[in-house]
């Protein structure tokens, strides 16, 4: 599966690093908190399992393996609280929203931020990242990308000694496999966008030996962390072409994905399709088409794909105002409209979508109901029972007196009844 991150503005430098959640839709979209929603929801859907820091796995359906984060039973999936992740360099979300994990990117916290000098580190920022995150029972993903200056010429490039690198990981791994009596860090990413240049100059098999490296040191330091493949971009087709190369990497004769636990990919969509803006179902059936391309691969089925960023409608970089509080909100409503224990109707994945292209969640939580609509390409209506409540991300709908129908569009639209 995979997890849906939702990304607050944080420190960038140089280019501006595309950020995750919708963003700035164009006039007549769908809004940013619908779009956030339903990235949560479309990932149940496609059978998605995200970071520690974001994510939802492979299991909406009982013959397929479940990542230990979910609890499947019976055609139900229990959404865990690690499946709702975001980015926050400043520390400030856990005042409003419930999250469960965290990756810390983007946050003063890379390789050339914390080694300071040749085997000197400067840990404060890590540290005090950690322990909030610690306190709010969020699991953390650290991305262990960009190159001090003085192992290499840029922060993109592999260090020249790749002991160098090994170190680092080492003394990452040593210091947060216990801190404070408990578990730091959980995660451990190799690289952010192995697919974009401007994180990542060097070649596939460069990358697949650091992710070798990754794993060498995780398995004699830490063996109960879990290690995350490089994250890729893979809405273009190069994008994806690159991806793949890194895939056929073999590492000491054997597949470089036998080295890590999860995949990682940027499901960010283009702005714009024919017809429509890009939203989650184009997220979506962007993993569908790289799942089906790592199978081709090689890759198995059962290995985990984590969605570490996402947005919708951004062509540049940056956050327009109030995007990352608007998202955030988002988050917090998917999460509880989420909470109980997702169910499957007549054979069904606990969602589906028909032929009107209308999708339907139903969970079950405490002797309620809620039943999840939303339809991306046009207005359908849908019959609901007599005795119900209906609100579309927080605003009631009203129903006209002896009507049991409700119009349904691209925002998401909840009905709650009694069991």
């Amino acid at each position: 599966m995979t997890r849906p991150g939702v990304k607050n503005p944080g420190r960038t430098r140089g280019m501006p690093h595309s950020k995750v959640v919708p963003v700035a839709l164009v006039p007549g979209s769908r809004t940013l908190a619908s779009a956030a929603v339903v990235t949560v929801l479309t990932g149940v859907l496609s059978g998605v399992v995200a970071p520690t820091a974001t994510g939802v796995a492979q299991a909406a359906d009982r013959q397929q393996r479940v990542g230990r984060d979910v609890v499947h039973r019976h055609d139900a999936v229990h959404v865990p609280p690690s499946f709702f992740g975001l980015h926050d360099a400043s520390g400030k979300a856990y005042q409003h929203l419930h999250v469960g994990s965290l990756r810390l990117w983007d946050a003063g916290v890379s390789w050339r931020d914390v080694e300071i000098g040749r085997g000197s580190y400067d840990w404060s920022r890590l540290d005090a990242l950690v322990s909030a995150a610690q306190a709010h029972h969020v699991k953390v993903t650290l991305v262990l990308a960009m190159t001090p200056s003085f192992y290499s010429t840029s922060p993109s490039l592999p260090p020249t000694d790749l002991s160098d690198f090994a170190r680092y990981v080492s003394a990452v791994m040593t210091r947060y496999r216990s801190f404070q009596g408990h578990r730091g860090i959980a995660a451990y990413q190799v690289w952010n966008e192995g697919n974009v240049s401007y994180f990542w100059g060097g070649t596939p098999a460069q990358l697949a030996q650091l992710t070798q490296i990754v794993n060498h040191v995780r398995q004699r330091v830490d063996p109960g962390a879990t290690v995350v493949a490089p994250s890729f971009a893979v809405r273009l087709h190069y994008q994806r072409a690159w991806l793949a190369s890194y895939q056929r990497q073999r590492v000491d004769g054997h597949p470089v994905w036998q080295e890590y636990d999860a995949n990682a990919l940027s499901l960010y969509p283009k702005p714009s399709y024919r017809h429509h803006t890009g939203g989650p179902e184009d997220a979506m059936r962007l993993l569908g088409n790289v799942r089906h391309r790592l199978h081709r691969i090689g890759v198995p089925w059962s290995k985990k794909i984590w969605a570490t960023e996402i947005n919708y409608g951004v062509t540049g970089g940056g956050l327009a105002d109030g995007a990352a509080t608007a998202a955030g909100l988002a988050l917090r409503t998917a999460e509880r409209w989420l909470s109980g224990r997702l169910v499957a109707r007549q054979g069904q994945r606990p969602c589906a979508r028909d032929r009107r292209d209308t999708y339907h969640c139903v969970v079950r939580s405490r002797g309620v109901v809620r039943s999840i609509y939303w339809n991306p390409h046009r207005e359908v209506r849908v019959q609901v029972p007599r005795h119900s409540s209906t609100r579309v991300l927080g605003r009631a709908v009203a129903r006209h007196p002896g009507r049991h129908t409700v119009r349904v569009g691209y925002e998401p639209m909840v009905v709650r009844t009694r069991r």
